[in-house]
């Protein structure tokens, strides 16, 4: 009869390797014990086949299938089950609890913070009731998100140990997946990074994207466009999915700066759409004690400094101004470094003066008034010519 007893030699060995490899897949599993499954194919119409630290075995194909019938695993895939019992040779896993092992399911779960899946089955006093396998549990409202729809399929972690009520929490599921993804990310995300997103939230401030887990991070309102934004409804909707550069992370305060237009091309670098000493058609945006904000064709900013704007000093700007109202102003001076353009009403009614008064002179003045106000005409060309 062979020793029990193995040398170092042979456990060194890749035969020892194998030997107490095989000694651990003898092992039985006890009924309710957490186990790591990898599945290892899908195609059975009534079984997923899948291998463990105690063999290969089987899960119901009922357990991992969508509303649609799609199973929802793959091969190479890990899960996490619970090991159920052994028929006709073949090791059976679940992943909720069932039959007479139901409770100690429940309770390694509870014990090891297991996700369960559950389906809402119906509002109750103080919150929802939850079918996990075959057993009824119970959600407090402050511990589900939002408020689910009926037969809706949600993760729980069981949050009191189950010896009468099974209390169970998608909060606290979803806040324990957010830690993990956070603890990825922490690792991989960089600033620089482009990555996916989707719309959370729009304040006048910026927009909210989710980046994944609920990992939130902020476009700022000046880095939604090139152009002037007032809101980020004007560009984005909530739910919309899209793509964000990260342009800082900070951990510690839990904040991630991003931006949406460093994925667009910057239309001060290309050529622009008017030049100056150029005639405009502007809209007043804003009024401000230094001047006022007008907006452009093609989304552009410019400011009519206050010495521009026709206002006779001390006359308030709101007097004369609203927003909304449309005026005509030459374009003084494009700065493409800053990014700014500065505008003159003063330029403009003065253009328009000597545009009204050579197409008089073009017209044709009749005889006796062209000799009465040749030379005052003249001295308005000159005074006109003198400003430009």
């Amino acid at each position: 009869m062979k020793s029990k007893h193995v040398g170092r030699d042979k456990l060194n060995s890749q035969m020892g390797k194998l030997y107490l490899s095989s000694i651990d897949k003898k092992r039985g599993a006890e009924p309710g014990e957490s186990v790591t499954l990898r599945v290892t194919d899908i195609q059975d119409p009534e079984f997923i086949f899948v291998n463990s630290a105690f063999g290969a075995g089987v899960i119901p194909r009922v357990q991992l299938i969508d509303a649609e019938g799609a199973v929802t695993v793959n091969p190479g895939e890990q899960i996490e089950a619970f090991f159920l019992e052994e028929k006709n040779g073949e090791r059976i896993f679940t992943i909720f609890p069932v039959g007479a092992i139901a409770r100690t399911i429940l309770r390694r779960a509870f014990e090891n913070r297991t996700v369960m899946t559950g389906k809402v089955l119906k509002p109750i006093k103080g919150g929802y009731e939850i079918q996990i396998g075959d057993e009824t549990a119970f959600c407090p409202a402050s511990q589900m998100e939002g408020e689910p729809e009926k037969n809706a399929q949600l993760k729980f972690l069981i949050i009191e140990a189950p010896d009468r009520n099974i209390v169970v929490s998608h909060k606290q599921y979803l806040e324990t997946e957010r830690q993990r993804h956070k603890e990825t990310m922490i690792s991989n995300l960089e600033e620089g990074s482009v990555v996916q997103g989707t719309v959370t939230s729009l304040r006048d401030f910026g927009a909210f994207v989710d980046i994944g887990g609920g990992v939130e991070g902020l476009i700022p309102l000046s880095e939604l466009s090139y152009k002037r934004v007032n809101h980020p409804s004007e560009m984005l909707k909530s739910g919309e999915e899209i793509r964000v550069k990260v342009m800082s992370v900070n951990w510690k305060e839990d904040r991630i700066t991003l931006s949406l237009k460093e994925l667009q091309q910057n239309p001060w670098q290309g050529a622009l759409p008017f030049q100056p000493g150029e005639l405009l058609a502007v809209t007043v945006e804003s009024i401000r004690p230094f001047g006022v904000f007008v907006k452009l064709p093609d989304g552009f900013r410019g400011l009519i400094p206050a010495s521009e704007t026709g206002v006779p000093r001390g006359t308030p700007f709101d007097k004369e101004f609203q927003r909304g109202q449309q005026l005509k102003a030459v374009i003084m001076e494009i700065n493409r470094e800053q990014q700014k353009i500065s505008l003159s009403v003063n330029r403009a009614k003065e253009m328009q003066d000597r545009a009204e008064f050579e197409q008089y002179m073009a017209d044709g003045a009749p005889k006796q008034e062209e000799e009465n106000i040749s030379s005052f005409g003249r001295i308005l060309m000159q005074s006109l010519d003198k400003k430009k």
